[in-house]
């Protein structure tokens, strides 16, 4: 429409210019010729569609021919017209309307021309449709994917953890500690119906990740006793930050296995959750002294996994960064602050 409108108000202008009547006389003679070349561009476009599919040793021959025939129709049209108009109206025009083979031939050519171009476009215009179709469905394919990678890394834990609980229950049956290892079951169970009724791909409040963290500290409180001590430092209007599911489990176990596990005195595990700047910061600390883990440069399943999950999360604005000193082991997860619902004063 946008083409051929513009190219008959064009003519129309031109015509006036030359002294053939004024614009609104030549745009009222131009728009039946509009609407009949709007009538076979849509006549062609149907044609198009029809043979889209096929290759184009078909399409474009035949599109071409179209594209002919709806030049011929429209020629006729606008040369018969013209003489029309100067015979019952405009008699002062019959120089400039008289029909031969070179108006034949040169109207004949634009016409059919312009019909060509309506083509290309129809064809250009698909090709554009199919490439924002291809990217939609890349990207839809991509999020699918990112979701399922998402999914796997957070599942990828639970056999991890699930392995070295089971191995200390069966430490616990071995050694005749048959009460502590029913309740370590039983507080496994529970902790496990926690953890897969949690939606992975959708993040939780923190305070949910500390109860399930709490729900952990209770197991493998039934195994060391009083050698494990559990400090938890997070401001109250922190608690409904949006973190991701299950992401200091694996932190805690670590300080667990290597600080609490080697030492006969045990280890003080601290958990604090502080912000700045909008960026919500978690430290996980353990006084394991001389406990160095071996995963401090990242090669462990947790802290490899953690770092995987926040990167695909949230790009270069979630990290893991871990120091090991002579007083312990320290892992900082640094991640945007998003809140369930905004609290004052924190942001």
């Amino acid at each position: 429409m946008i083409l051929w409108a513009f190219g008959y108000v064009l003519v129309a202008l031109l015509a006036s210019m030359l002294g053939r009547g004024s614009f609104l006389l030549q745009f009222l003679i131009q728009t039946p010729l509009l609407v009949i070349a709007l009538a076979q561009t849509a006549v062609i476009h149907v044609l198009w569609r029809a043979l889209a599919t096929r290759g184009p040793v078909i399409l474009w021959p035949l599109l071409a021919l179209a594209c002919l025939t709806a030049g011929a129709i429209q020629s006729a049209v606008d040369l018969g017209l013209y003489v029309w108009l100067t015979r019952a109206f405009f008699p002062a025009w019959a120089a400039w309307t008289t029909i031969d083979a070179s108006r034949i031939g040169f109207v004949l050519i634009l016409y059919s021309w312009t019909f060509c171009l309506n083509a290309t476009l129809f064809w250009a215009l698909r090709s554009e449709e199919a490439a924002k179709a291809q990217r939609r469905r890349a990207a839809q394919a991509e999020a699918v994917a990112q979701d399922a990678r998402i999914e796997a890394l957070r599942f990828q834990l639970n056999p991890h953890f699930l392995f070295n609980t089971l191995n200390a229950i069966s430490s616990l049956v071995i050694t005749h500690r048959n009460a502590e290892a029913e309740a370590m079951t039983s507080r496994l169970a529970s902790f496990l119906r926690t953890s897969f009724d949690t939606d992975p791909k959708q993040p939780i409040s923190l305070a949910d990740e500390l109860a399930t963290i709490e729900s952990y500290l209770d197991i493998e409180g039934v195994r060391f006793g009083e050698r494990l001590h559990v400090t938890f430092d997070c401001p109250p209007d922190l608690l409904g930050a949006l973190v991701p599911s299950f992401i200091l489990q694996p932190l805690v176990e670590n300080a667990v296995k290597y600080a609490v596990a080697p030492s006969r005195l045990g280890a003080t595990i601290g958990v604090a959750a502080r912000v700045a700047g909008g960026e919500l910061t978690i430290c996980v600390k353990d006084t394991g002294r001389g406990c160095a883990a071996p995963s401090v440069g990242g090669t462990g399943v947790g802290l490899r996994n953690i770092r995987t999950r926040l990167a695909a999360l949230y790009g270069p604005a979630g990290r893991l960064e871990t120091a090991a000193r002579d007083t312990g082991f320290t892992a900082t997860v640094r991640l945007p602050l998003h809140l369930v619902i905004p609290s004052p004063g924190v942001g």
